[in-house]
């Protein structure tokens, strides 16, 4: 299982069947015994499958859908390469899964939309940027997170010297006639020929990053010997190229050092937004387009009216709602049968979908005592 990025989310969002079946699990490990998450599963499953019947879907429905899930029991190598949880979600079309580097509280839904609020706090704790290993030998690019990285596939050249190899060969057959191309020609001092086609290099090396950087919101963190920053950055068009870079090579440093150095950098283009955000709300507060309570939030969610969801990390609010009107019609203190959906999943999937954003927040940092709060388009 790959990190979990913005286009995963997406996959999710488009999904809406009847059932949709969300389900977290925590994945303890004690030494090499991996044996309580398919036992936690196995219970989740058997609950959810009565869940279903009590819905009225027939036994060859609910096993044909729960099939993918229950073949994991006994997958031994699956659960010795879990991390912290596990998200799985079921429907007609077969298994979605995803690791959680967070552990997660037990939980099924069961609706027509995947319950998507716990990947959507680990994504806000763990967003994903990329680090470029920008090096004249071998540079290299990877998707990263605060704990994870996994190399991303980059053209050639990823070398100066792949760079040379072209100017040279470009010059064998400029002496039989070859027309020139874009690689450096010219008369210059061999320090000036040798910036030149550093430069080049960094030239081809960012117009093959456009096609490759497909987060493209993410930010991009340089990880480079201290003297060739300076000349990429003057030739990079990314507009998401941080101004700060880490010294030094990936060979050099720790995975768990170098992840560490990069976060403390991208921390702040990630929290800009939100902070910008809840100082916009406490400026609106009272005018009609700051709202909170979910009975004020779910119709502006469904009439797509919602710029930025605000969303108290430790709660849940059953109920049901009028999928025509976005109306509220009941709101629970508690579950009243296994796998209710939850109204703030309900609401952020709304506001996803709309092109809204949702932000994740601790109680302490919500813009009003409340599950929810929201800032209006119009």
């Amino acid at each position: 299982m790959d990190l979990f990025t913005k286009q995963n989310v997406n996959q999710l969002l488009s999904i809406q069947q009847n059932p949709c079946v969300s389900i977290y699990l925590p994945v303890d490990k004690v030494g090499q015994d991996t044996r309580q998450g398919p036992i936690r599963l196995r219970k989740l499953i058997k609950a959810t499958a009565e869940a279903l019947r009590e819905r009225g879907f027939r036994t060859p429905f609910i096993e044909q859908l729960l099939q993918p899930a229950e073949a994991l029991y006994d997958h031994a190598l699956f659960w010795e390469h879990q991390d912290q949880g596990l998200a799985l979600f079921l429907n007609q079309d077969g298994l979605l899964l995803h690791q959680l580097s967070e552990r997660c509280v037990e939980s099924v839904t069961i609706a027509e939309r995947f319950m998507i609020l716990p990947l959507l706090a680990e994504q806000a704790d763990d967003r994903t940027y990329y680090l470029l290993a920008l090096s004249l030998d071998d540079t290299r690019l990877y998707l990263a997170t605060h704990r994870n990285l996994t190399e991303c596939v980059l053209p050639e050249p990823r070398s100066l010297k792949a760079v040379v190899e072209a100017y040279n060969l470009e010059k064998q057959l400029s002496h039989h006639g070859g027309s020139s191309g874009s690689v450096v020609h010219g008369s210059a001092s061999g320090r000036d020929l040798d910036k030149q086609r550093i430069e080049e290099f960094f030239r081809l090396l960012d117009s093959n990053l456009g096609d490759v950087l497909t987060e493209r919101e993410a930010p991009v963190v340089a990880v480079c010997v201290d003297y060739i920053f300076p000349m990429f950055r003057t030739v990079c068009k990314s507009k998401n190229l941080m101004a700060e870079h880490i010294s030094g090579t990936m060979d050099s440093l720790k995975k768990e050092i170098l992840l560490e150095k990069a976060w403390q950098i991208v921390r702040t283009f990630f929290e800009k937004d939100k902070t910008a955000a809840l100082q916009n709300y406490e400026k609106l507060a009272g005018t009609g387009l700051a709202r909170h309570d979910i009975g004020n939030v779910l119709p502006m969610a469904f009439q797509g009216r919602i710029d930025t969801l605000f969303l108290r990390q430790d709660r849940q609010l059953w109920g049901e709602w009028d999928e025509t009107s976005g109306h509220l019609t009941t709101l629970l203190d508690e579950q009243t049968r296994f796998g209710e959906p939850d109204l703030l999943s309900e609401a952020a999937i709304l506001t996803l979908q709309q092109g809204g954003r949702v932000y994740i927040l601790d109680g302490e940092n919500m813009p009003v005592p409340a599950a929810c709060a929201c800032l209006l388009r119009f």
